[in-house]
């Protein structure tokens, strides 16, 4: 986006980094404060883990209480309306993934169920990965796996690859 916008933005962030904050939990409630940012429609809480300021971009990563904090980062857009937010958020547990693109205090949100967003946004290849790395181990029988919405969600050539490193 537009560098006096990032730059106005960093310093807003690097201040409320340095005034005192023990948490990234805090600097989401003085953000929520700031933006008016109404938390019933948002996440419960963000937990600002890393900020990255460069030149060029802002990358924010954290951690949010069962939803994406999508209405506060849109209400930084209204603000900073030269700034284009993409915002990517996942949540097995909660069966949901996407990303969002936020610009001029809109949000145009994309989400899907877990491992269909996974797929959406990270292609297949990337999908059968993470399945293989960290998702198969948890099947007791062939059938639990075909009948999961994990394997569901993949094409049928990705679900004969994922039966083929199963057995």
């Amino acid at each position: 986006g537009d560098k006096v916008q990032l730059k106005e933005l960093a310093k807003f962030l690097e201040l409320d980094t340095k005034n005192g904050c023990d948490s990234g939990k805090e600097i989401y409630e003085n953000l929520q404060t700031e933006f008016n940012s109404d938390t019933s429609n948002d996440a419960r809480w963000f937990d600002f883990q890393d900020i990255q300021i460069e030149e060029d971009e802002i990358i924010i990563s954290g951690d949010s209480a069962w939803c994406p904090s999508l209405e506060l980062f849109t209400k930084i857009s209204e603000r900073f309306n030269k700034l284009v937010i993409k915002y990517s958020y996942e949540e097995m547990g909660c069966d949901f993934s996407g990303w969002a693109d936020i610009s001029d205090g809109n949000c145009n949100d994309n989400q899907f169920p877990y491992w269909e967003g996974i797929i959406t946004r990270e292609g297949e290849s990337e999908a059968i990965r993470q399945v293989i790395d960290n998702e198969l181990e948890y099947y007791e029988t062939e059938e639990e796996l075909i009948e999961s919405d994990m394997f569901q969600a993949f094409s049928q050539e990705s679900k004969d690859e994922i039966l083929e490193y199963y057995k």
